[in-house]
């Protein structure tokens, strides 16, 4: 039974005096008072979140394991969990809606409190001689849900920034984050968090209208955001950084709008629906950001912000599921995915010691930051190096030598090279060598590519008398981002055989087919890693446990490319 309680107030408590007739409603009006008053405080000052402990964690592919801990929930409620426990995915309350709900990529692991009656007490008020029960004990219920949760969750973020939702489906999420107050012409940051659900690439573009802000890099109202996810490691999580700064204005309300009209969405470059919304405010005053800050969490009557949390959920994990044959496997669980964590006394004085480096002031221990926006160049698309090209001692004006071919080792297809000098004074001059006469040899460069080859060779052309006999060409190849999104997506890795049934103990072979990959080096994994064994060259050796694993083959150049087959050991 769950606590239906949530108006905590006006508050009552007995006046006791001598020769006073209690009866069990003044008792439980004691109880009601010492309990409404410190969840009020709960709420009120602490939060919702993990105080300590309720880490999740996968222990096979079907069971997840629940770490003792106490947090707070929603309506002030202490929520201990006294003693670690263990479920099995499919026995947790809500498997059956959260998995039929149309997404099965991953579901949410939720906390809620609840008590029952339990302790059967003598009565002397006689009765229908069923033993009334004489005690309350609290509990908890753990549920899986596949429900979002809603923008502004984290109430200490949520004092200071703003974060709305523009796209949600089963396969993408997207995420817009700006801080909620801004001085005129103050720079400031729109951080855009992309999460994708799906082993597909995710591509998408959209317009955003700025009104009384502008772009730093072109002053433009209009923004335009572009994303490749063939572009990035898949991780899963990625966020975008733009720098922008509010116009000369104050006391306005600026806005950042994701234009539903210019919206398009792409999954491994199959065109898909979708439509985009979301409105982001951003408050543009003349005085203290931090006072205005304190001002909001101050001023904020006490009904709203009690009335805005009662609906909050409290979300231990989020569980990433693996389609199976109709089964669903667990390959990652996440603990508190959106940071609701409650700050203790202790652990913010010792944050404050530290200068408050370590965590943000949610309390949850601060993340790496995330790259800023753009494609980035990994080292297999970047390549360079220095070609001596020979010259003939008092070489004549205009005169051309050509160095060997240079294989620039990116693979076939195309790239840009980039040409330099090296000077005798270890400086390299790139462009027109004539504008840096002194101590520089004078020759002009030009590279030809060879697409079907994987190679280039190098041109020089003198521009005067050359006494040197040889000059030092510093040069860089930059595979094109077409070509490095042509050749992922083409990328594949098959496992032979797709699956396997084999006895405890029993070795087998198994090999992966790597397709359009020029290092076709593979590095093997269990997972579990109690799920047994498997050697560089693929002899994978069963575990005497029975049941059910993974087995991954993974690319050693490019690691967002992989493969795995589902192993079933039994006798």
């Amino acid at each position: 039974m769950t606590m239906k309680n949530t108006q905590l107030y006006p508050f009552e408590r007995n006046k006791y005096y001598y020769g006073m007739l209690l009866s069990v409603e003044d008792f439980n009006a004691e109880q009601r008072y010492m309990n409404d008053k410190r969840r009020l405080l709960n709420r009120l000052v602490h939060g919702i979140g993990v105080v300590c402990g309720l880490n999740v964690v996968r222990l096979d592919d079907q069971t997840v394991s629940v770490e003792s801990g106490m947090a707070l929930d929603n309506t002030g409620r202490e929520i201990v969990v006294d003693v670690p426990v263990t479920k099995k995915l499919s026995m947790i309350n809500g498997y059956d809606s959260a998995m039929s709900s149309g997404s099965n990529a991953y579901v949410y692991l939720c906390l809620e409190y609840s008590e029952g009656e339990r302790g059967a007490a003598y009565s002397i008020a006689g009765g229908d001689g069923k033993a009334p029960n004489g005690r309350i004990r609290e509990n908890y219920n753990l549920y899986l849900t596949s429900a979002e949760p809603e923008d502004g969750i984290d109430r200490v973020r949520n004092l200071c920034q703003q974060t709305v939702t523009v796209y949600s489906s089963d396969k993408l999420c997207i995420r817009h984050i700006t801080p909620r107050y801004v001085n005129p012409m103050m720079p400031f940051e729109l951080r855009i968090e992309i999460e994708t659900f799906t082993k597909q690439f995710a591509a998408f573009s959209y317009d955003v209208q700025l009104v009384c802000i502008n772009s730093e890099e072109n002053s433009s109202s209009v923004l335009p955001v572009r994303f490749n996810e063939m572009l990035f490691d898949k991780t899963g999580k990625y966020t975008l950084v733009y720098k922008l700064r509010s116009t000369n204005v104050s006391d306005v309300t600026a806005t950042l709008k994701a234009d539903p009209a210019a919206f398009t969405l792409s999954f491994d470059k199959q065109s898909a629906p979708g439509s985009i919304s979301g409105t982001n405010s951003v408050e543009v005053i003349t005085g203290s950001v931090e006072d205005a800050v304190i001002r909001a969490g101050y001023g904020r009557d006490m009904d709203s912000l009690l009335r805005s949390t009662l609906g909050h959920r409290l979300y231990l994990a989020r569980i990433d599921l693996i389609n199976a044959g109709g089964t669903a496997i667990i390959e990652n669980v996440r603990s508190v995915p959106f940071g609701q964590y409650v700050a203790s006394g202790v652990l913010l004085s010792a944050l404050q010691k530290l200068g408050g480096k370590s965590s943000d002031s949610s309390g949850e221990p601060a993340s790496p930051k995330a790259p800023a926006a753009g494609p980035k160049a990994s080292e297999k698309d970047v390549a360079s190096g220095v070609c001596r090209i020979d010259l003939s001692s008092g070489s004549l004006k205009n005169k051309v030598f050509y160095s060997e071919e240079i294989t620039h080792g990116l693979g076939l297809g195309s790239v840009t090279v980039y040409l330099g000098i090296n000077t005798p004074d270890k400086k390299t001059v790139y462009g027109d060598a004539q504008i840096f006469k002194e101590n520089c040899p004078q020759v002009t460069l030009a590279a030809k590519t060879d697409p079907s080859r994987g190679s280039f060779v190098i041109g020089a052309m003198t521009q005067s008398t050359v006494l040197d006999d040889f000059v030092d060409v510093k040069w860089t190849a930059i595979r094109d981002v077409d070509e490095a999104v042509n050749e992922k997506s083409s990328m594949r890795i098959m496992i032979k055989p797709n699956s396997l049934i084999i006895r405890p103990r029993e070795n087998r072979y198994l090999e992966a087919v790597c397709s359009n990959m020029t290092n076709k080096t593979v590095r093997w994994s269990v997972i579990p890693a109690s799920g047994g064994s498997i050697d560089q060259n693929g002899l994978y050796t069963a575990p005497v446990t029975e049941g059910v694993y993974e087995v991954v083959a993974q690319s050693a150049a490019y690691p967002e490319i992989k493969a795995s087959i589902m192993v079933i050991v039994r006798e």
